[in-house]
């Protein structure tokens, strides 16, 4: 019989391996190391299967040098019963064939869409045909690399305060993840994938409410218009994208990718007023976000520039944006004044 075989993918040495099942994860061991590896069941794959002895190669996700072959052993059953869907790996193998094939579909239509329409209207038009998985999936590795190395403001009740005023923002069939970092600098983003992310320094900028809800019906208008997607598409380019899509990036790309999230003018006037829309929608007071640009415009002109966020520094115009976005005020206030109060405290720490 055939005999199992472990490759560290460090040296060409075949450890005889023992396997066990410890909560999430398969234990490598030999009879001469108590452990030689230590693999996550969601970073194992099946690599191919032996036709004539039946031996299946599994690896890693993370990490293509190390090989674990094992033939129809008790340690193979055991990895299967823990694991069944690494029993169906050709079907799984198949789909993401078909992935690959929709994917490269995509960039037939986004080369014909950007021949008729142009660069920017093209990235548009090619956003609709990214189906939302996608998106997905590029916006929880985006919204990972943007979010590390900052500390989470988790304030109970301005996380309560904040999350109740987002539902009220929602339309419907939209639904977001929302974080406050720490952070003093003024910022806020919309990822692909529907996430948002406020930084401590916005919060303690808006000398009311009203501001904060006007600046999230902006990000959450982009969200809705899919223009981070759109974003990513016109400023890496289609194969970049579509690299990215399959899983193709590492950290530093992720993170670039998060620093050149920006959009055209275009895109902040559409979201400009569909967050004026928004806000109405929901019955709340929707002059919040031209009094944040008049705040910005202040602070810009008092301190000779500098203070912008992205999102604002590449598209001049903060007069026009606060005349454009000016309403009547009418509605409700974002925030009782309870929550108000427990908002700006949400990164403090009891």
């Amino acid at each position: 019989m055939a005999e199992d075989r472990y490759y560290d993918g460090k040296t060409a040495t075949a450890h005889r391996p023992l396997i066990r099942i410890e909560g999430e994860e398969l234990v490598i061991a030999s009879a001469e190391v108590a452990e030689l590896d230590r693999w996550p069941f969601a970073d194992i794959r099946v690599i191919d299967q032996n036709k004539v002895t039946g031996g299946m190669n599994f690896g890693r996700l993370s990490d293509p040098a190390p090989r674990l072959l094992l033939h129809d052993s008790p340690a193979r059953q055991a990895l299967l019963a823990a694991q069944p869907q690494l029993a169906t790996w050709k079907a799984r193998e198949a789909k993401r064939g078909f992935v690959v094939g929709a994917t490269w579909t995509i960039v037939g239509l986004a080369i014909g869409a950007i021949a008729f329409f142009g660069w920017r209207h093209g990235a548009a038009a090619l956003t609709q045909f990214v189906p939302k998985s996608w998106e997905k999936r590029v916006g929880e590795k985006v919204h990972k690399a943007v979010i590390e190395g900052f500390t989470l403001c988790k304030g109970e009740d301005g996380t309560t305060a904040l999350r109740t005023l987002t539902d009220k923002l929602l339309p419907d069939g939209l639904e977001i993840s929302l974080d406050v970092i720490d952070v003093k600098f003024p910022n806020a983003l919309a990822i692909p994938g529907d996430h948002v992310v406020v930084t401590s320094g916005l919060i303690e900028m808006a000398t009311s409410p009203d501001m904060v809800s006007g600046v999230l019906a902006h990000e959450i208008a982009h969200l809705e218009l899919r223009h981070p997607t759109q974003g990513i598409i016109s400023n890496l380019g289609v194969a970049a994208t579509v690299s990215i899509i399959l899983g193709g990036s590492g950290a530093g790309d992720l993170a670039y990718l998060a620093a050149i999230l920006s959009y055209s003018r275009e895109m902040e006037t559409e979201a400009d007023y569909r967050g004026i829309e928004l806000l109405r929608e929901a019955g709340l007071k929707s002059d919040g976000l031209a009094e944040f640009f008049k705040v910005l415009a202040e602070g810009e002109e008092e301190k000779g520039g500098g203070m912008l966020p992205d999102w604002l520094s590449t598209h001049p115009g903060l007069p026009d944006r606060a005349k454009y976005a000016a309403t009547d005020g009418a509605g409700k206030p974002a925030m009782s004044d309870a929550e108000w109060q427990a908002l700006r405290r949400i990164c403090r720490k009891t």
